[in-house]
Protein backbone atom coordinates (compact mmCIF):
# COMPACT_ATOMS: atom_id res chain seq x y z
CA UNK A 1 0.00 0.00 0.00
CA UNK A 2 2.82 2.37 0.74
CA UNK A 3 3.95 2.45 -2.90
CA UNK A 4 0.66 4.08 -3.87
CA UNK A 5 1.54 7.28 -2.01
CA UNK A 6 5.33 7.51 -2.04
CA UNK A 7 6.98 10.87 -2.75
CA UNK A 8 4.21 12.59 -0.81
CA UNK A 9 4.33 16.38 -0.77
CA UNK A 10 3.67 17.76 2.71
CA UNK A 11 1.69 21.02 2.69
CA UNK A 12 3.60 24.06 3.92
CA UNK A 13 1.42 26.94 5.11
CA UNK A 14 2.42 29.98 7.18
CA UNK A 15 1.57 29.54 10.84
CA UNK A 16 -1.89 30.64 11.83
CA UNK A 17 -3.56 30.32 8.43
CA UNK A 18 -6.95 28.65 8.43
CA UNK A 19 -9.12 27.45 5.55
CA UNK A 20 -12.88 26.97 5.46
CA UNK A 21 -13.77 24.07 3.16
CA UNK A 22 -17.52 24.73 3.36
CA UNK A 23 -17.74 27.94 1.34
CA UNK A 24 -17.13 26.62 -2.18
CA UNK A 25 -17.06 29.03 -5.16
CA UNK A 26 -18.31 28.51 -8.69
CA UNK A 27 -16.41 26.63 -11.39
CA UNK A 28 -14.47 28.38 -14.13
CA UNK A 29 -13.86 27.05 -17.61
CA UNK A 30 -10.06 26.52 -17.91
CA UNK A 31 -10.25 27.12 -21.66
CA UNK A 32 -11.59 30.66 -21.25
CA UNK A 33 -10.82 31.66 -17.65
CA UNK A 34 -8.98 34.88 -16.89
CA UNK A 35 -5.90 35.09 -14.71
CA UNK A 36 -8.14 35.87 -11.73
CA UNK A 37 -10.20 32.69 -12.20
CA UNK A 38 -7.50 30.07 -12.14
CA UNK A 39 -6.51 27.49 -9.52
CA UNK A 40 -3.88 29.55 -7.73
CA UNK A 41 -3.91 30.22 -4.01
CA UNK A 42 -5.68 33.53 -3.46
CA UNK A 43 -3.30 36.53 -3.71
CA UNK A 44 -0.21 34.32 -3.63
CA UNK A 45 0.79 34.48 -7.28
CA UNK A 46 3.77 36.56 -8.44
CA UNK A 47 3.48 39.39 -10.93
CA UNK A 48 3.49 38.34 -14.63
CA UNK A 49 6.94 38.91 -16.05
CA UNK A 50 8.60 38.90 -12.62
CA UNK A 51 12.12 37.57 -12.12
CA UNK A 52 12.16 35.14 -9.20
CA UNK A 53 15.61 34.72 -7.67
CA UNK A 54 16.44 31.17 -6.54
CA UNK A 55 19.34 29.92 -4.44
CA UNK A 56 20.44 26.37 -3.61
CA UNK A 57 21.39 26.15 0.05
CA UNK A 58 23.12 22.76 -0.33
CA UNK A 59 23.33 19.82 -2.73
CA UNK A 60 25.83 19.17 -5.52
CA UNK A 61 26.11 20.94 -8.86
CA UNK A 62 24.89 17.98 -10.92
CA UNK A 63 21.66 17.87 -8.94
CA UNK A 64 21.32 21.65 -9.24
CA UNK A 65 21.49 21.36 -13.03
CA UNK A 66 18.74 18.74 -13.07
CA UNK A 67 16.48 20.89 -10.93
CA UNK A 68 17.06 23.92 -13.15
CA UNK A 69 16.28 21.94 -16.31
CA UNK A 70 13.04 20.46 -14.95
CA UNK A 71 11.82 23.63 -13.22
CA UNK A 72 12.21 25.62 -16.43
CA UNK A 73 9.49 23.52 -18.07
CA UNK A 74 6.97 25.81 -16.33
CA UNK A 75 8.53 28.82 -18.05
CA UNK A 76 7.59 27.47 -21.47
CA UNK A 77 4.04 28.45 -20.53
CA UNK A 78 4.24 31.07 -17.75
CA UNK A 79 5.49 34.63 -18.20
CA UNK A 80 8.02 34.41 -15.38
CA UNK A 81 11.79 34.16 -15.13
CA UNK A 82 13.81 31.96 -12.76
CA UNK A 83 17.21 33.45 -11.92
CA UNK A 84 19.40 30.85 -10.19
CA UNK A 85 22.47 32.02 -8.30
CA UNK A 86 23.96 32.94 -4.94
CA UNK A 87 21.99 36.14 -4.42
CA UNK A 88 21.92 37.65 -0.95
CA UNK A 89 18.12 37.78 -0.63
CA UNK A 90 16.56 35.33 -3.09
CA UNK A 91 12.81 34.80 -3.06
CA UNK A 92 13.15 30.98 -3.19
CA UNK A 93 15.74 29.00 -1.21
CA UNK A 94 16.06 25.25 -1.79
CA UNK A 95 17.44 22.59 0.54
CA UNK A 96 17.96 18.90 -0.23
CA UNK A 97 18.31 17.92 3.41
CA UNK A 98 15.78 15.81 5.23
CA UNK A 99 13.33 13.40 3.61
CA UNK A 100 10.23 15.49 2.88
CA UNK A 101 9.09 17.33 -0.24
CA UNK A 102 7.37 20.69 0.25
CA UNK A 103 7.33 24.28 -0.89
CA UNK A 104 5.80 27.49 0.28
CA UNK A 105 2.95 28.50 -2.04
CA UNK A 106 3.79 31.49 -4.23
CA UNK A 107 4.51 34.69 -2.38
CA UNK A 108 4.23 32.95 0.99
CA UNK A 109 7.98 32.48 0.42
CA UNK A 110 8.41 36.18 1.19
CA UNK A 111 7.15 35.54 4.72
CA UNK A 112 10.01 33.14 5.53
CA UNK A 113 13.24 34.42 7.08
CA UNK A 114 16.19 34.60 4.66
CA UNK A 115 18.17 32.09 6.71
CA UNK A 116 15.51 29.41 6.14
CA UNK A 117 14.53 27.35 3.08
CA UNK A 118 11.27 27.97 1.25
CA UNK A 119 11.42 24.61 -0.56
CA UNK A 120 12.65 21.18 0.52
CA UNK A 121 13.56 18.50 -2.00
CA UNK A 122 14.73 16.01 0.59
CA UNK A 123 16.10 12.74 -0.66
CA UNK A 124 16.70 13.72 -4.29
CA UNK A 125 20.17 13.04 -5.64
CA UNK A 126 21.97 13.52 -8.92
CA UNK A 127 21.86 9.81 -9.76
CA UNK A 128 18.21 9.22 -8.83
CA UNK A 129 15.53 8.10 -11.29
CA UNK A 130 14.76 10.79 -13.87
CA UNK A 131 11.00 10.24 -13.70
CA UNK A 132 10.82 10.74 -9.93
CA UNK A 133 13.17 13.73 -9.89
CA UNK A 134 11.31 15.48 -12.71
CA UNK A 135 7.92 14.76 -11.14
CA UNK A 136 8.95 16.10 -7.74
CA UNK A 137 10.63 19.22 -9.14
CA UNK A 138 7.69 20.09 -11.39
CA UNK A 139 5.25 19.60 -8.52
CA UNK A 140 7.16 21.67 -5.97
CA UNK A 141 7.88 24.47 -8.44
CA UNK A 142 4.17 24.46 -9.23
CA UNK A 143 3.61 25.32 -5.56
CA UNK A 144 6.41 27.89 -5.72
CA UNK A 145 4.61 29.80 -8.49
CA UNK A 146 1.29 29.67 -6.65
CA UNK A 147 -0.44 26.39 -7.52
CA UNK A 148 -2.33 24.50 -4.84
CA UNK A 149 -2.72 20.74 -4.66
CA UNK A 150 -5.28 19.74 -7.26
CA UNK A 151 -7.16 17.57 -4.78
CA UNK A 152 -7.59 20.71 -2.65
CA UNK A 153 -9.35 22.56 -5.46
CA UNK A 154 -12.96 23.43 -4.68
CA UNK A 155 -13.76 21.71 -8.00
CA UNK A 156 -12.46 18.35 -6.76
CA UNK A 157 -15.03 15.72 -5.81
CA UNK A 158 -12.83 12.82 -4.76
CA UNK A 159 -14.97 10.27 -2.88
CA UNK A 160 -12.54 9.84 -0.01
CA UNK A 161 -13.35 7.28 2.67
CA UNK A 162 -12.32 9.62 5.47
CA UNK A 163 -12.11 6.93 8.15
CA UNK A 164 -9.71 4.87 6.03
CA UNK A 165 -7.69 7.97 5.10
CA UNK A 166 -7.18 9.00 8.72
CA UNK A 167 -6.24 5.44 9.74
CA UNK A 168 -3.85 4.95 6.80
CA UNK A 169 -1.86 8.15 7.35
CA UNK A 170 -1.79 7.57 11.11
CA UNK A 171 -0.30 4.10 10.60
CA UNK A 172 2.01 4.99 7.69
CA UNK A 173 3.18 8.52 8.52
CA UNK A 174 2.23 8.89 12.18
CA UNK A 175 0.04 11.88 11.31
CA UNK A 176 -2.68 13.08 13.63
CA UNK A 177 -6.15 13.87 12.28
CA UNK A 178 -5.42 17.58 11.78
CA UNK A 179 -2.30 16.98 9.68
CA UNK A 180 -4.07 14.35 7.57
CA UNK A 181 -6.97 16.72 6.98
CA UNK A 182 -4.75 19.58 5.84
CA UNK A 183 -2.54 17.41 3.61
CA UNK A 184 -5.14 15.09 2.08
CA UNK A 185 -8.78 16.00 2.68
CA UNK A 186 -8.75 19.80 2.75
CA UNK A 187 -10.46 21.75 -0.03
CA UNK A 188 -9.90 25.48 -0.44
CA UNK A 189 -12.73 27.95 0.05
CA UNK A 190 -13.90 30.94 -2.01
CA UNK A 191 -11.84 33.27 0.20
CA UNK A 192 -8.61 31.35 -0.35
CA UNK A 193 -8.55 30.10 -3.94
CA UNK A 194 -9.77 30.72 -7.42
CA UNK A 195 -9.79 27.70 -9.61
CA UNK A 196 -10.50 25.89 -12.87
CA UNK A 197 -12.29 22.60 -13.37
CA UNK A 198 -10.75 19.61 -11.60
CA UNK A 199 -7.84 18.15 -13.61
CA UNK A 200 -6.98 14.57 -12.53
CA UNK A 201 -3.98 14.64 -14.92
CA UNK A 202 -2.40 17.70 -13.28
CA UNK A 203 1.16 17.49 -12.01
CA UNK A 204 -0.30 19.02 -8.83
CA UNK A 205 -2.49 15.94 -8.26
CA UNK A 206 -0.90 13.08 -6.37
CA UNK A 207 -2.19 9.50 -6.70
CA UNK A 208 -5.49 8.56 -5.13
CA UNK A 209 -5.43 4.81 -4.37
CA UNK A 210 -8.76 3.06 -4.65
CA UNK A 211 -8.42 1.53 -1.17
CA UNK A 212 -8.83 5.05 0.30
CA UNK A 213 -11.98 5.94 -1.64
CA UNK A 214 -15.60 4.85 -1.78
CA UNK A 215 -16.68 2.97 -4.88
CA UNK A 216 -14.36 2.41 -7.85
CA UNK A 217 -12.26 5.59 -7.95
CA UNK A 218 -8.50 6.04 -8.29
CA UNK A 219 -5.90 8.33 -9.87
CA UNK A 220 -2.43 7.16 -10.87
CA UNK A 221 0.91 8.96 -10.95
CA UNK A 222 1.19 12.10 -13.10
CA UNK A 223 4.76 12.67 -14.26
CA UNK A 224 4.54 15.79 -16.44
CA UNK A 225 2.58 18.98 -16.94
CA UNK A 226 -0.91 18.28 -18.21
CA UNK A 227 -2.66 20.23 -20.95
CA UNK A 228 -4.70 21.84 -18.18
CA UNK A 229 -1.55 22.82 -16.25
CA UNK A 230 -0.10 24.49 -19.34
CA UNK A 231 -3.33 26.28 -20.19
CA UNK A 232 -4.09 27.79 -16.82
CA UNK A 233 -0.52 28.74 -15.91
CA UNK A 234 -0.27 30.59 -19.22
CA UNK A 235 -3.44 32.47 -18.33
CA UNK A 236 -2.29 33.10 -14.78
CA UNK A 237 0.97 34.62 -16.03
CA UNK A 238 0.08 36.04 -19.44
CA UNK A 239 2.60 37.76 -21.72
CA UNK A 240 2.83 41.52 -21.64
CA UNK A 241 1.25 43.28 -24.59
CA UNK A 242 2.60 46.67 -25.67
Amino acid sequence: MEDACRDLCVDAYPLGEQYDPDNLPRLADPATATAEELALAWRKNWQPGQEIRIRFLDGDHRLHRRVVDYANAWLEHANLAFVFGNRAKPEIRITFRGRDYWSQVGTDALRVGYADPTMQLGGLDADGPVTITRRVVLHEFGHAIGCIHEQASPAAAIPWDAEKVYRYYRDWQGWDAEKTYHNVLLRYSARDAVFSGFDPDSIMQYPVPDFLTRGDFSIGWNNDLSAGDKSFIARAYPPHHP
